[in-house]
């Protein structure tokens, strides 16, 4: 094997890596790497060290060892979920010992213990924001990237009634949400979606109602999805509506249909 070839294998090989943690993942390694560096300065700290204010203030709350423990299974943690589809408990577990670092500092400043405190502080406090905004900021979804099929060339395809209940769905949406049919038929809609937007969903279900009529029916609408295992995906909808048998939209016999393509990108993967 040539030069050539051995350069191209790797480069492909770390494409692939890469598409696969995606932004997300990088983040995440990023603050693993840094939990380890972490925990190995206060485990292996020399004495002179230890005896700083702002090493003995930590002291007081708790031992340093217990402190390197608590930093080593953060970053633990965050180098595995850097490779998974769920990543929230990483996130949460690192926003969580920062900010409590960022406070423990914080509150030295006050009692005295450590003066300079409140500059350690600020550095803990904005680390641990930049995280928890990381962890919460949706994917970016663009248009101009045309909607990748689904298996065997169909799209997700769910039928849902007029209090948003979903009623329906193909073989295709169980596999991209990762709910069985039967466990999906009666639940809302929001299952499918984060949090953050399902008063906007509801609320647009509401005027519909009102006004008789969506302003989104037949748009191609990009948004994110939500697979049952918590991960995020950036996919591409489209929705109409129609009568049910009753063929009396006031009664609640609306029905919507929406047709699901996940975006290209590593978060859009199908699994």
């Amino acid at each position: 094997m040539s030069n050539g070839d051995v350069t191209g294998t790797a480069s492909r090989t770390l494409a692939r890596i890469l598409h696969r943690i995606g932004r997300r993942g990088a983040s995440l390694a990023f603050v693993g790497l840094l939990c380890q560096a972490i925990a190995a300065s206060l485990a292996f700290a020399p004495a002179t060290q230890r005896a700083t204010p702002g090493y003995a203030m930590l002291s007081t709350v708790v031992p340093l060892h217990v402190w390197a423990l608590a930093w080593c299974a953060v970053g633990a943690l965050c180098l595995v979920q850097m490779f998974m589809r769920s990543d929230r408990i990483a996130f949460a577990a690192a926003t969580a010992l920062l900010l409590l670092y960022g406070l423990v500092y914080l509150i030295s400043t006050f009692t005295g213990d450590n003066p300079r405190g409140w500059v350690g502080a600020a550095v803990w406090l904005a680390f641990g924001g930049w995280i928890a905004l990381i962890a919460t900021w949706p994917e970016a979804v663009t248009l101009h990237r045309l909607p990748e099929a689904m298996p065997g060339g169909t799209a997700a395809v769910i039928v849902a009634d007029a209090t948003g209940v979903i009623v329906s769905w193909n073989p295709q949406a169980a596999v991209l949400f990762g709910w069985r049919t039967e466990e999906a038929v009666g639940r809302p809609l929001t299952i499918l979606m984060p949090p953050r937007l399902r008063e906007r969903h509801t609320a647009g279900l509401a005027r519909v109602r009102d006004n008789g009529a969506s302003e989104l029916a037949g748009r191609i609408i990009p948004l994110v999805g939500l697979r049952r295992d918590g991960s995020e995906f950036p996919m591409a909808l489209t929705v109409n509506a129609w009568h049910g048998a009753d063929g009396d939209a006031s009664s609640g016999g609306r029905l919507y249909t929406g047709v699901i393509r996940p975006l290209g990108g590593g978060d859009a993967d199908v699994h």
